[in-house]
């Protein structure tokens, strides 16, 4: 595979992987209500939290790719949003849903 077209190639994944870890909220937020038994209000924090963390960690996420590059501050992003989704699955709890939620948007 030309080279060229692998870097094209790692670019569409990553903007997939993140539209799709965005946009998996809508679908999840009326199981959250149901499994969780959680109120329209709580549930409300969720997404919201989910975009605050993106304000909080965009300075971070910023000085971190000036120390140790692109390719690493990447790679730590999508380890963060993995461990995030893989304890969730594991615990799935409301309480563990928020936390994993900031791992999740931290990869932004």
């Amino acid at each position: 595979m030309n080279p060229k077209y692998a870097v094209v190639l790692l670019v569409l994944m990553t903007f997939f992987m993140v539209s799709f870890m965005t946009n998996i909220l809508g679908p999840i937020f009326p199981e959250l209500i149901a499994d969780f038994g959680i109120g329209f209000a709580l549930a409300d924090f969720f997404p919201f939290a989910f975009f605050a963390a993106y304000g909080v960690m965009s300075i971070p996420a910023g000085l971190l790719v000036q120390t140790v590059g692109e390719k690493k501050t990447m790679l730590i992003a999508f380890v963060l949003a993995g461990t995030g989704s893989l304890s969730f699955a594991l615990f799935p709890s409301f309480t563990i849903a928020m936390e994993c939620n900031g791992l999740i948007a931290s990869r932004d």
